[in-house]
């Protein structure tokens, strides 16, 4: 492939190009343009009161699981279109079937009362997917109810679809009637209420503690033949069915933890910039809410990495983790055990799929190559979209795959240096400066630890807690 540069690009198109880069490998902006929405614990001084009661976490033990982007073999693993599919995506589509199976095995022998999983239960909610999610996970434990969340895959997805050897055909996707129907069991049918506004709904799966199981997917604004909204948020009237949940949880005295599938905070310097559709429109607002009513803990997905970030909002002395599991599907392939010791301690562990049938060689490594590898390959296609040589798109996508993979791991440790653009061209060169921060970003291990936490209520630390 010949060199190109700005010297044979006319300026206007080169202005643009430099413009455009500020964007590149961005799945959206952050922020939200919405109004913001009025909440009691601003303005009511009875409500007010109910924050200064002390409601501890009792003692119980939980599983988390994220993202298993389960895709059934019988809508075709084979065919042009399936193969594109697979070699610009890094979840392994074709084994999930396998490598949910694994999970049910692994997780029905954990001890746990009850099991959380936070979206993106098929690949582009499909039907007879959902179907099979459902009759699987009623075998993820023996004694543990599992509850559920829509990921934005999930409910109307407009690119429901099989495989041919000659193309994709569409198949049914789900509306939230029926996503509530066929996961009657996961939730919603026990549910001590629900939100009218979304497939939200709230649980008591232990004496003392509701859960908040929240939609926060935009399956409203999906269009038939295109792909699904990625962005995440809470309308107005779903922000005080929340409140009043927690308004009501005080007065009764219960504990309150939330599970949903976008991202509540940040997880790496940048995130907002660059994959701003994987962090909860007003993110701030509903950080200061749960930490208004002592809402420490929230389990996340969506974005299939290891990352445990945290925050107290000003002037509230609450802080509150946002817990983020990976997929399932994709390396390292985790789910996590959760204990509340009852004494104001939480442990969090991470737990991996070490193995499936019809890989031979080991599970772990087989799953980061695929990873790797599929991250090379969108990197090298979006960096020859910007006119990056051969040569320079060589040098700068394994590096950019190596940042993405050492997050999806957590616990990131960086090398002295996490990237260089020597020897990629000008364009390599440009490329590189507007994009470092993100790299970086991927390489940087916002506090607490990811895989392995401790955290003392009592001080809202982790034991374990570390800043690189």
């Amino acid at each position: 492939m010949a060199k190109t540069g700005l010297d044979n690009i006319p300026f206007s198109k080169a202005f643009f190009l430099v413009a455009a880069m500020l964007c590149f490998f961005c799945a959206g902006c952050g922020g939200s343009k919405h109004p913001p929405v009025e909440l009691r614990y601003q303005q009511e001084e009875a409500v007010k009161d109910l924050q200064a009661k002390d409601v501890s976490y009792p003692q119980t033990r939980f599983v988390v699981l994220s993202d298993p982007h389960y895709y059934h073999p019988s809508l075709g693993t084979s065919g042009p279109d399936f193969e594109a599919y697979i070699r610009d995506d890094r979840k392994m589509l074709a084994k999930s079937d396998e490598i949910l199976d694994a999970a049910i095995e692994r997780v029905s022998r954990e001890k746990a009362d009850f099991i959380l999983i936070c979206g993106d239960l098929t690949k582009d909610g499909e039907k007879i997917n959902h179907r099979h999610v459902a009759e699987k996970i009623e075998n993820l434990h023996t004694s543990a109810d599992v509850y559920v969340v829509p990921g934005n895959h999930d409910v109307a997805n407009g690119i429901s679809r099989r495989y041919t050897k000659d193309g994709t055909e569409p198949v049914a996707s789900v509306s939230p009637e029926e996503f509530k129907k066929i996961y009657a069991d996961y939730g919603y049918a026990s549910c001590l209420d629900a939100d009218a506004a979304s497939l939200s709904y709230v649980v008591e799966p232990v004496p003392g503690l509701w859960v908040l199981a929240l939609d926060s997917c935009l399956w409203r604004e999906n269009e038939a033949g295109k792909h699904p909204v990625t962005d995440g948020r809470f309308p107005g009237q779903t922000l005080k069915w929340i409140e009043e949940v927690l308004i009501r949880a005080r007065q009764q005295e219960k504990a309150v933890l939330a599970f949903m599938h976008h991202g509540l905070m940040e997880h790496y310097p940048a995130n907002e910039k660059y994959y701003g559709q994987y962090v909860v429109d007003k993110s701030d607002t509903l950080t200061r809410l749960f930490a208004a009513y002592g809402v420490r803990l929230v389990f996340t997905g969506h974005f299939h990495a290891q990352d445990i970030t945290t925050k107290s909002p000003e002037q509230q002395a609450a802080r509150v983790f946002d817990v983020e599991t990976g997929s399932l599907v994709t390396y390292p392939c985790p789910y996590r055990t959760v204990a509340f010791s009852g004494d104001g301690t939480c442990t969090i562990e991470s737990r991996f799929i070490e193995s499936i049938d019809s890989v031979d060689k080991d599970f772990p490594d087989y799953a980061r190559d695929f990873a790797f590898r599929g991250t090379i390959g969108l990197a090298d296609k979006a960096l020859e979209g910007y006119w990056v040589s051969e040569k320079g798109r060589d040098i700068l996508a394994p590096q950019i795959a190596e940042a993405y993979v050492a997050h999806l791991e957590g616990d990131e440790k960086p090398p002295e240096e996490v990237l260089t653009t020597k020897g990629t061209g000008l364009m390599g060169r440009i490329v590189g400066f507007s994009q470092k921060d993100l790299v970086h970003g991927w390489w940087t291990d916002l506090r607490p630890a990811d895989n392995s936490l401790t955290i003392d209520f009592e001080n809202s630390a982790g034991s374990n807690d570390h800043r690189h």
